[in-house]
């Protein structure tokens, strides 16, 4: 799940949670595991999408989108793309 915020003194922020699909039902609420978390110190923007397909080794390859909505000078559209290893520690797919 991606999970994202705005504030005008501190810029964006996000956060990206594994849930367990076992969990999810009609008036649950999941805490999840925290992936990854990050604000303006990295390189994101406003991220707006997120998909997860499996990599040629199995592995888990989380990518997210962020665009600038026209407005270049203030957000910037960015594709990131991630690993999920089994270990659970997230790194950028080269």
């Amino acid at each position: 799940m991606l999970e994202r915020r705005f504030r005008w003194m501190e810029g964006v922020k996000m956060r990206l949670r594994q849930l367990p699909a076992s969990q999810i039902a009609l008036g649950v609420t999941i805490e999840g595991e925290t992936l990854i978390e990050a604000d303006m110190a990295y390189e994101i923007d406003n991220m707006e999408g997120v998909a997860v397909h499996t990599g040629p080794r199995g592995e888990a390859v989380v990518t997210m989108v962020s665009d600038d909505n026209f407005n270049p000078m203030l957000q910037r559209t960015l594709l990131l793309q991630f690993t999920l290893h089994t270990d659970g520690v997230a790194s950028r797919t080269q």
